[in-house]
């Protein structure tokens, strides 16, 4: 599997197989997820809640190969990168793109899991049309649990397991579990209404997932086109 990752790609001469096909996969699911919002718009419920199960299996699979088998953005954080190009460009521009980028899968992840839970809340079928119930949503102490859970795992990890400095420690931390766990707080005070909640959340899920696209884009010009 090592040896297929590392062996040349077809996007790029100095491209390998792992960046090519991460690179397609972040076009495609992007896509998927504007298909789906194109659904959403024309009000096709079921369509747009199918296209977006599977944009989410796929999005899931991307950066769990991207991020457990590349490791591009972990390894930024400890230097570890061959940058091709200026030592200035790098730190001025590469870096501070692909921390932006980190800060990017961390949100649409976040949010993107979320939605799933809140368009199974929120949805409802009648006469075979799904639609949205306009309803206050109650606090989900289940989904409060599984967070406290996950901050668990996320300090083991960060603590016992990596090598990271204490600022880059506190980073993950923030990029893990205390941002997103912010932006769910103001999530629940400033949309209150189920129906707005999903459609607002759904509109930004749409930019994070556009944005993604670009830094990824940028980030594999730097690497493997630009130099």
């Amino acid at each position: 599997m090592k040896e297929f990752i590392v062996s040349p790609g077809f996007l790029s001469v100095r491209s390998t197989m792992g960046s090519d096909i991460s690179y397609l996969a972040a076009v495609f699911f992007t896509t998927m997820f504007i298909i789906a919002g194109y659904f959403a718009i024309k009000q096709r419920g079921l369509t747009h809640h199918r296209m977006i199960l599977a944009s989410m299996l796929t999005m899931i699979l991307y950066f769990t190969y991207y991020y457990l088998v590349r490791q591009l953005g972990l390894a930024s954080l400890e230097d570890q990168i061959n940058f091709p190009g200026p030592e200035w460009v790098y730190q001025k521009i590469f870096r501070p793109l692909l921390l932006f980028h980190f800060l990017i899968v961390s949100l649409s992840t976040f949010i993107s899991l979320y939605m799933i839970g809140n368009g199974f809340r929120t949805a409802s079928v009648i006469n075979g049309r799904m639609t949205l119930k306009s309803e206050k949503v109650k606090r989900s102490w289940i989904l409060w649990g599984a967070g406290f859970l996950w901050l668990g795992f996320l300090v083991w990890w960060v603590f016992s397991r990596s090598v990271f400095g204490l600022w880059h420690k506190a980073m993950l931390l923030s990029l893990g579990y205390f941002i997103p766990a912010i932006t769910l707080l103001v999530i629940g005070k400033v949309l209150a209404n189920s129906e707005k909640r999903h459609r607002t959340l759904g509109r930004i899920c749409i930019m994070l997932f556009v944005m993604l696209l670009v830094t990824s884009t940028l980030a594999y010009y730097l690497l493997y086109m630009a130099y």
